[in-house]
């Protein structure tokens, strides 16, 4: 049998190469994540957790109303989201250009969003503030009682918030660790379905729209809010609306209402959130109400699943706002003074 020689490798040299390489490599990734530990990036939180109020330049409105522009803030989860842009285009026309729309409605959020972000905006004026909630904060319910945070720091994202914002600031890593991890809350189990059996977000939801209101009242903003328009069949079952067999209509956004809890429940919960909505309407003077569910009719024509709305019930919705919002803001005309409109801060 002939010997090997010297030079020739030997078949534990390809695993010791691997092993070598994974060794390496794992001190790169310990030495990568070591200093983006030690990099900090002050003051980021509120860019993290919404970073919608930095890209619609929310921050930039007028701090004094100086101009002849109409400043208008839109707070709310995906059903203000779907309008938004129709809306603002019917108001740039109805007040001859003179709109500047700051739109931060988004997916999801609550009515603790939409106060935490009006309050983040305390050195801004606007002539209008617009929130319509009802949906999202359903979904708080599904804890225990034992659990349950009025300030919804029982869940996660408000958790999170709440510790990064006691800190003021986040590593570098942190922050890319997060981002990898992020994802939606997701629909509660049908075991959790018991936690929704009462309904703990009621007084939550009416005190934060009730900050949202009184804070404006010392800013002297006016505030539009809108109850929650929904539909939900009476032969609703999820096999049905997947199978398309219900009173749906088409639409960008079309979601089984077990996205948010027992479809009951759900719906329950947006009829209570709606009375509170009222309620917190009817304590101020500078506050105004559009019932929503009295002007767009629950029928598949307007809705493609439990609140989001088809095109028809779109433009239902800005047909039913746009004339009041309208009227708001053309009575504050005479406050304007008659100097040049400003467009520094976005387009007219």
């Amino acid at each position: 049998m002939a010997s090997s020689s010297p030079d020739t490798p030997t078949a534990s040299s390809p695993r010791r190469r691997r092993r070598f390489v994974l060794i390496y490599v794992a001190f790169l990734l310990a030495l990568i994540l070591g200093s983006l530990r030690l990099i900090h990036i002050e003051a980021d939180v509120w860019d993290y957790y919404y970073p919608e109020i930095a890209a619609t330049g929310a921050s930039t409105a007028s701090e004094d109303r100086s101009d002849r522009a109409f400043d208008i803030l839109t707070l709310g989860g995906s059903v203000m989201l779907q309008v938004e842009d129709a809306l603002e285009m019917r108001l740039q026309k109805n007040l001859d250009g003179r709109v500047r729309c700051f739109h931060l409605a988004t997916t999801a959020h609550t009515s603790r969003d939409s106060w935490l972000k009006y309050q983040r905006l305390a050195g801004q004026k606007f002539d209008l503030v617009i929130v319509c909630h009802g949906i999202n904060d359903v979904r708080m319910n599904y804890w225990s009682a034992n659990q349950f945070r009025d300030d919804y720091t029982h869940c996660p994202w408000y958790a999170n918030l709440a510790r990064d914002t006691r800190s003021g600031q986040l590593t570098l890593g942190a922050r890319l660790l997060r981002f990898a991890r992020q994802q939606g809350l997701g629909p509660p189990t049908a075991a959790d379905y018991a936690h929704g059996e009462t309904l703990k977000t009621g007084a939550t939801f009416e005190a934060n729209l009730e900050l949202l209101a009184s804070e404006a009242t010392v800013r002297g903003d006016r505030v539009l809010l809108l109850s929650m328009p929904a539909h939900l069949p009476d032969n609703y079952t999820r096999s049905r609306f997947e199978a398309g067999e219900l009173d749906y209509g088409a639409g960008p956004v079309k979601h089984p209402a077990e996205l948010w809890g027992s479809p009951t429940q759900v719906w329950q919960g947006i009829t209570a959130h709606n009375r509170r909505t009222r309620t917190v309407a009817g304590r101020h003077q500078h506050v105004q109400l559009i019932d929503l569910p009295e002007k767009i009719s629950a029928t598949g024509a307007n809705f493609s699943d439990i609140c989001h709305l088809t095109a028809v019930g779109r433009q239902r919705l800005v047909d039913a706002v746009a004339p009041l919002i309208t009227e708001i803001l053309g009575s504050r005309t005479h406050q304007r003074p008659t100097g040049t409109v400003h467009t520094d801060h976005g387009s007219l």
